[in-house]
């Protein structure tokens, strides 16, 4: 079992395929473990969102393409369950993407306090 993992945290958006690219990257210059992890915090159904489920169906590809373990986790407390979805598996890693501006400090410094010995890579645009 490798000592590094590596969690990233995916969004139901296409473009966060470009999150799990990075993390196999970091996975692979530390010899670590891939995990994705997406928190589903809508209340729609995927079964009635063809949008949603063909986004998510495409992350998990681009997971197992990655050679990484993929997660969908329910909840609307999306930091806490982060938290202790990484303290559970003891990552040693997070890659995120940037947060939209919405008044309160970046989900990575958010996640740096609450995790202090986690690194936090954020995968900005473009």
């Amino acid at each position: 079992m490798p000592d590094n993992k590596i969690l990233v945290c995916v969004t139901d958006q296409p473009q966060c395929a470009r999150l799990i690219r990075r993390g196999r990257e970091l996975a692979d210059e530390q010899s670590g473990q891939l995990l994705v992890l997406h928190v589903r915090t809508r209340q729609k159904t995927l079964m009635g969102n063809p949008d949603i489920s063909s986004a998510l169906n495409q992350l998990y590809a681009d997971a197992r393409g990655a050679d990484a373990e993929m997660e969908i986790i329910a909840s609307t407390e999306v930091e806490k369950t982060i938290t202790d979805y990484a303290r559970a598996q003891q990552v040693t890693a997070i890659v995120i993407g940037a947060s939209p501006r919405d008044g309160r400090p970046p989900m990575s410094e958010r996640l740096q306090a609450l995790l202090p010995g986690v690194r936090i890579v954020t995968v900005r645009e473009g």
